[in-house]
């Protein structure tokens, strides 16, 4: 009997222990249903995190557009620009004091072909520039390179100063440009070699300094260039020589030295010719 009593109150002790732990138990496996729940709760957040990526992606792509956009430019479009063009010539050159009865219709209303010098196409659009002997005084505005149809400019005979705007380089359809006998100054820009239609060239009788450019090599539709009475100093460039329709050329009363180089020889007809007392190169 007390064997007996002895086993039944130790599973009664074990029935007691089970039944005591049993909540604990539960706790136990109740913790880790929000476990989970949190570990079920972190995927929709990495989810999240991958639609903020793409978004940051979107917000840049647009970016480079951003950028090269200044680098865009827009040329005359219309008869309005090149009249504004003329206007700044106007102010530049003291127009004012242009020769009486010469600025007719200038600074007015009229159609551009009627302002005096002034040549334009069927769309209105400026195609020649013809004010030499007219007293212009100043400047020559680089706002003349916005004339983008113009073919014919000539400002000879003027009394105008400065240097040549390097702009003039983008009048592509430029096909004689006449500045001579004047007052200008300042080296010849290379950037006239991009004047690739241009036939006729006169910059002679001005105080311009330097160099020959070796660029003007590459007109090659050159067939005249006149760069006399200047200061011009250094050697003939040889690169003149792939000037293959240059029939006269005019280098006399500058500081050039050297040799003319024979690439040019061959191809000039020396009575249209005036080089200096420059010696042909052996």
């Amino acid at each position: 009997m007390t064997s007996a009593g002895t086993t039944r109150r130790f599973a009664l002790l074990g029935i007691v222990l089970a039944l005591a732990l049993l909540p604990a138990v539960a706790m136990a496996c109740g913790g880790d249903e929000p476990e989970a729940g949190g570990e079920r709760a972190a995927t929709p957040r990495t989810e999240a995190t991958t639609p903020a990526t793409g978004a940051a992606t979107a917000t840049a792509t647009p970016q480079p557009t951003a950028t090269t956009a200044p680098l865009l430019t827009i040329g005359p479009t219309s008869a309005e620009t090149d009249r504004e063009a003329l206007v700044a010539l106007y102010n530049a050159t003291d127009g004012p004091g242009w020769d009486i009865g010469i600025d007719e219709n200038w600074l007015t209303d009229a159609p551009l072909d009627e302002w005096y010098g002034v040549s334009t196409d069927d769309n209105g659009r400026v195609t020649e520039l013809d004010l030499n002997y007219n007293q212009l005084s100043g400047e020559i505005p680089p706002e003349l390179s916005n004339l983008a149809n113009l073919d014919f400019l000539n400002l000879s005979y003027n009394e105008l100063s400065g240097e040549i705007p390097p702009e003039l380089g983008s009048l592509a359809n430029l096909e004689s440009l006449y500045l001579g006998r004047s007052q200008l100054n300042g080296e010849i820009p290379p950037e006239l070699s991009n004047l690739a239609n241009l036939e006729w060239l006169d910059l002679s009788e001005n105080e311009l300094s330097g160099e020959i450019p070796p660029e003007l090599g590459s007109l090659a539709n050159l067939q005249m260039l006149h760069l006399s009475e200047n200061e011009l100093s250094g050697e003939i460039p040889p690169e003149l020589g792939s000037l293959s329709n240059l029939k006269t050329l005019f280098l006399s009363g500058n500081e050039l030295s050297g040799c003319v180089p024979s690439s040019l020889q061959g191809q000039l007809y020396l009575d249209q010719s005036d080089l200096g007392d420059l010696p042909f190169c052996p």
